[in-house]
């Protein structure tokens, strides 16, 4: 898979994702995309787009273990003024399963740290 591949899937869903990651703030936040919609950006048999994404202070914190399409989404992040402005001064966690399910959780820096959660990680097993 290259590099870039997923930038316009993720520029077309930043407004949403702006939204709830200023909504992180008071919880868990989730929305679904379209796996029609990621098998026409990736059309590889039985791909799996599961990702982690730990962000402190703007800055990727995991940068060695994100796929593709999470390197993408923190590509199209940072280079959103609008996010990152918010992403300055915090801890956020931006994960994705098997399910399609997008997750972002945000904490201030000096808050209780984030843990990540089990579920959402390249280690996922399916059924």
């Amino acid at each position: 898979m290259s590099e870039g591949k997923f930038i316009t899937l993720w520029t077309k869903y930043l407004p949403i994702i702006r939204i709830l990651l200023k909504n992180s703030l008071s919880g868990e936040k989730q929305t679904s995309l379209g796996k029609m919609e990621l098998r026409s950006v990736d059309n590889r048999k039985n791909a799996n787009y599961s990702f982690a994404l730990e962000i402190k202070n703007g800055k990727v914190q995991n940068r060695i273990m994100i796929a593709d399409i999470g390197k993408d989404l923190y590509t199209v992040l940072s280079n959103d003024s609008i996010a990152v402005d918010f992403m300055k001064d915090k801890i956020i966690l931006i994960s994705m399963g098997r399910s399609s399910m997008l997750t972002l959780k945000s904490s201030f820096v000096g808050e209780s740290e984030i843990i990540p959660s089990d579920e959402n990680t390249n280690s996922e097993t399916q059924p």
